[in-house]
């Protein structure tokens, strides 16, 4: 079947490349908020907003995945400015991602929406694409954001050493410095253990990672230069470069070169020895219902001065149909080794289609198909049953579908198989959610959610339930959370067994100062583990 589907990926590429902008006859009712993700604990999501005027209970958050929107997150409760959220499957987003509200309006009315200050942009790990569309103006004030957050994380279990870990980020961004044709940004974290600092002297960059740090310069309102480390929106699943990035517009039309290194695989640093440059061409254009954009990219990567890979990446996004967001990509490998001899071959290396579409108010679809080389995660804070999940869930053919039949209730769920040659057996998964969020008398949200699944080696099962409550209203937020895990190992008796507790306490003490505490327990046969986390963030 995979075979099948590698075979016929080009065309059905190829249609998706040459779909016009389809102009639909009725005016969208909703305008999009945008709103960053402030933190995380557990799986409770917290988002920060401009406002959140139009923001209900139960209303569904996105994500801008490539550029396409994602149901991504059920608003449990808000404040004037932040939004308590629960995950819609298992996406995964990090501090300062970007996510969108779609605010209903009144069709009759005319006013136009007032712009929101723009967030700084998602860090590189993600890998996300940016609209194009939002590229700065060369003549516009100065302007400064940032934030700083501090976090601690302990864990204390029964069978092994105490482990308390420190991690300091910075985010930010500057704009027009002295209203100037200059901007930079940057978003750089620190982490270390208690007790082995070692580890940091002897490779720093153990410690820091840089996932985005680089300087702008406008030379019109057509043409920008990048240097630094920065991800480009036009070949997004290439990842960060480190070096130059020169792009010129013209019209519907784009081309740009880049030339730099490749962030070092082991601990993202800077390398080198990881030359890569190359070129890409493209055209973009607004459409009634959002934009179109498609590029084309051709790059040569280098190791230690050979001939690494040689291959075309094509991008393509689409929003043009009301209601629907396609995102596709594919790299097609020009040059490879084999048996230690350099073959120019034509061979589909990886591939992946997205889509979602938003049936009505109440309803709304999304599919993939993924069939790129697997996510290499720096930092990571999941716990054992997440990152099971999570793997299960990677690559392959994944559907979902999102109902809501009332104002306050939702209910959710996805499956997905993935049918790897070098997998033993199929991986398939089955996820499903409820969720309530005004529970009468207690006057709180409550989430059920349930997740079966089999890999390659074991059969499991999640089930969980969670409870949130606004304490006092836009202050301090609470969640208590259980869940029940059964993991049964196929080629061992070996069965886990595990009871999963979670609390979680946020306190927004003033508009730039937030704290956050959050305790997991973890129980099962003979052992226990637990997690507190710790966190303080200041925006500036």
């Amino acid at each position: 079947m995979i075979k099948k589907l590698r075979k016929y990926s080009i065309l059905i590429y190829g249609l998706i490349f040459l779909i016009p902008a389809i102009h639909s006859f009725g005016q969208d009712s909703s305008v999009l908020m945008e709103g960053a993700v402030s933190y995380i604990t557990g799986q409770n999501i917290y988002v920060r907003f401009t406002s959140t005027l139009g923001i209900e209970n139960g209303d569904t958050l996105f994500f801008q995945e490539n550029g396409q929107l994602i149901p991504a997150l059920v608003v449990q409760h808000h404040s004037s400015i932040s939004c308590l959220c629960v995950a819609i499957g298992k996406n995964i987003l990090k501090v300062s991602d970007v996510v969108v509200a779609r605010k209903m309006q009144p069709q009759r009315t005319q006013t136009p929406v007032t712009q929101m200050h723009e967030i700084p942009e998602k860090d590189v790990n993600e890998q996300v694409l940016t609209s194009p569309e939002n590229k700065a103006g060369i003549n516009q004030k100065q302007d400064f954001t940032g934030r700083v957050s501090l976090s601690s994380y302990s864990n204390f279990s029964n069978s092994g050493e105490d482990i308390h870990r420190f991690r300091y980020t910075l985010s930010a961004k500057a704009s027009n410095i002295s209203e100037s044709k200059l901007s930079a940004e940057t978003y750089i974290s620190f982490s270390h253990k208690l007790n082995q600092w070692n580890e940091v002297q002897e490779n720093l960059n153990n410690a820091i990672k840089i996932y985005n740090l680089a300087l702008r310069y406008d030379f019109s309102e057509t043409a920008t230069l990048w240097a630094g480390r920065k991800i480009n929106p036009r070949i997004a699943n290439i990842g960060a470069v480190d070096g130059l990035q020169f792009e010129y517009g013209f019209k519907k039309m784009f081309a740009g070169v880049v030339a730099g290194s490749r962030p070092d695989y082991l601990d993202y640093g800077y390398n080198l020895s990881l030359f890569e440059y190359g070129a890409y061409f493209g055209q973009s254009q607004k459409a009634k219902n959002g934009f179109i954009q498609s590029s084309v990219a051709f790059l040569e990567q280098r190791n230690s001065g050979n001939v690494d890979r040689r291959f075309v990446y094509v991008q393509h996004t689409n929003s043009a149909v009301k209601n629907l967001n396609v995102f596709s990509s594919l790299e097609l490998e020009l040059y490879q080794m084999a048996n230690n001899q350099p073959q120019n071959t034509l061979n589909l290396t990886s591939f992946y289609l997205s889509a979602n579409y938003r049936v009505s108010w109440k309803l709304s679809l999304s599919g993939s198909y993924d069939n790129r080389k697997n996510v290499i995660y720096y930092e990571t804070f999941r716990n054992y049953a997440d990152e099971i999940l999570q793997q299960a869930s990677r690559q392959g053919v994944r559907l979902r579908i999102n109902y809501r039949p009332l104002n306050y209730l939702m209910f959710g769920a996805s499956g997905g198989t993935r049918f790897r040659k070098e997998d033993p057996r199929p991986s398939n998964s089955i996820n499903g959610y409820a969720t309530w969020s005004r529970v009468p008398l207690i006057n709180a949200s409550l989430n059920v959610s349930a997740n079966v699944m089999q890999t390659s080696y074991l059969a499991g099962q999640i089930y969980g339930a969670r409870v949130s409550k606004d304490i006092i209203p836009g202050k301090i937020y609470s969640t208590l959370q259980y869940r029940r895990v059964d993991f049964n190992y196929v080629n061992s008796a070996t069965i886990l067994k595990q009871n999963i507790g979670e609390v979680d306490f946020s306190y927004q003490i003033n508009k730039k100062l937030y704290l956050t505490v959050n305790f997991e327990a973890t129980i099962q046969e003979n052992d226990w583990f637990n997690r507190l986390y710790l966190n303080l963030r200041i925006k500036f």
